[in-house]
């Protein structure tokens, strides 16, 4: 972990130049370095959501949300162990935090999804992304399954909805209709005063990945503070077999996307965007060592993190591994930060916290599910310091 450095030009200097003669080989190296909590990967994390008391399973979204007044929403599912616990069938919970994610507050159901799934409509609502608006609004964005097609298996999905707080989540909105098409939200950004909601337009009847010409990756932006949404753009990245999707605005503003190939798991295609997502580059390929399914990103520290289920289809399946890169672009070689002993799992998000505390010194925090028994799974967490 890095020592606290200087605030002086000479002074600071001083101790850079003495941090590479002793502990680095390089300036990208001393640059580089980070502190992962808890430490000696791979590791079982911090234990945030244990379902095995109750052979339950917490698939499917983990929203992660810092209120304007510094506290802290994390959500997660609380479902069935319906396919061995790999199900939609239950509903969203979340805890608050008061003091920046030291402690939490006891578990509370999220309304909306609870109530969904109380009334036996055949559908459930999954809490899968949220961003905070510079007025201290927060909006989330609901993945709506189908549990009458398919049993309690989450696909397919009807229209994703969204809801919109102006009191710190707790109270919300009516949920509304993103759009008028079937899909699923796979990440959101607040940047400049625009929500950003990058949505795969496909309702995964047959399969979650894209298999017709009408999937396509689709971006939503907000103009007025989440009250509502409008179509800005279709993304260059093919949909023919790709799926899940993450995106993040990089240091010199430009907005990058990420989607996932399932017919090739060590190398995700992107794509670039130079006008807030009105237009995109043609979409290129990179190479993750570990590969990577259902891929986060966040920019944090002066550089990237990366992180998702080591693939599905290789020689190493099922781990959470964590990538790390200097553009966004270019990836290291990975580190795994906890092994796959049962089923599927991996699904995760992440939140840079003190981003709304003046003055706080910012932190990533890194939660995803990881099966505990077949494909039940419990939440857990790190913390990635600079």
């Amino acid at each position: 972990m890095l020592m606290k450095l200087p605030n002086d030009p000479v002074m600071l200097l001083s101790a850079v130049n003495m941090k590479l003669r002793d502990q680095y080989v390089s300036l990208d190296a001393l640059c580089d370095d980070f502190h992962i909590s808890p430490p000696g990967l791979p590791n079982d994390g911090f234990l945030f959501a244990d379902h095995s008391a109750q052979r339950r399973s917490g698939h499917l979204g983990h929203a992660l949300l810092e209120c304007k007044n510094g506290e802290l929403l994390a959500y997660y599912p609380n479902c069935n162990d319906d396919n061995a616990g790999h199900s939609g069938n239950g509903w969203m919970e979340f805890r608050r935090s008061t003091d920046h994610g030291e402690t939490w507050d006891a578990t509370e159901k999220d309304a909306y999804s609870y109530k969904m799934w109380r009334s036996h409509c055949g559908r459930t609502a999954m809490c899968e992304k949220g961003v905070t608006t510079d007025s201290g609004a927060l909006v989330i964005f609901h993945l709506i399954c189908d549990m009458q097609e398919n049993g309690s298996f989450w696909e397919p999905y009807w229209i994703p909805t969204y809801m919109r707080s102006i009191d710190n989540g707790c109270t919300w909105s009516q949920a509304q209709d993103l759009c008028a098409l079937r899909g699923r939200v796979y990440d959101a950004r607040y940047h400049e005063g625009i929500i950003y909601a990058l949505m795969f337009a496909n309702d995964a009847t047959e399969h979650f990945v894209g298999v017709r010409p009408e999937h396509e990756y689709q971006l939503y932006v907000s103009l007025d503070d989440g009250l509502t949404f409008q179509l800005r753009s279709v993304l260059s990245i093919p949909s023919y077999h790709r799926g899940y999707g993450c995106m993040e605005f990089m240091s010199n503003g430009d907005l990058i996307a990420y989607a996932y190939d399932i017919d090739d798991e060590s190398h995700p295609d992107y794509c670039i965007s130079h006008d807030q997502g009105h237009t995109w580059d043609a979409p290129l390929k990179t190479h993750v060592a570990k590969c990577i399914r259902n891929p986060q990103i966040v920019r944090f520290g002066g550089g990237y993190f990366m992180h998702g289920r080591s693939g599905s289809l290789n020689s190493t399946p099922g781990h959470f591994v964590l990538y790390y890169s200097n553009d966004a672009i270019h990836w290291d070689e990975g580190r795994y930060m906890r092994l796959c002993t049962e089923g599927a799992g991996a699904y995760s998000n992440n939140l840079v916290v003190g981003s709304h505390v003046p003055g706080m010194q910012k932190r990533l925090l890194i939660h995803t599910s990881h099966a505990y028994s077949e494909h039940r799974t419990n939440t857990i967490f790190w913390w990635i310091d600079i």
